[in-house]
């Protein structure tokens, strides 16, 4: 089982939980896909996990990476080095 972080926008973010981690799919009729992971994930409780992001197509890498920096604060799921 995959943990999944789609990032909407600024003020958009789901976190879902998915049994494959594809690289492009669509999901609420918006095709989204894998711009990070997934990646190894430990919390704060010690349990191991993968977790990969999603950001729908449109959007560049420099969006990407800019949204991902705005959430991580507030998702914790996005602290992918934790």
């Amino acid at each position: 089982m995959y943990t999944i972080v789609i990032i909407w926008d600024s003020k958009n973010v789901e976190v879902t939980q998915w049994e494959e981690a594809p690289m492009v799919i669509t999901w609420k009729d918006r095709e989204v896909s894998l711009r990070a992971g997934p990646r190894e994930r430990v919390d704060q409780n010690g349990v191991a996990g993968k977790v990969a992001v999603y950001l729908p197509d449109e959007l560049t890498e420099e969006e990407f990476q800019e949204l991902f920096a705005l959430h991580e604060k507030n998702i914790p799921e996005l602290r992918l080095h934790s």
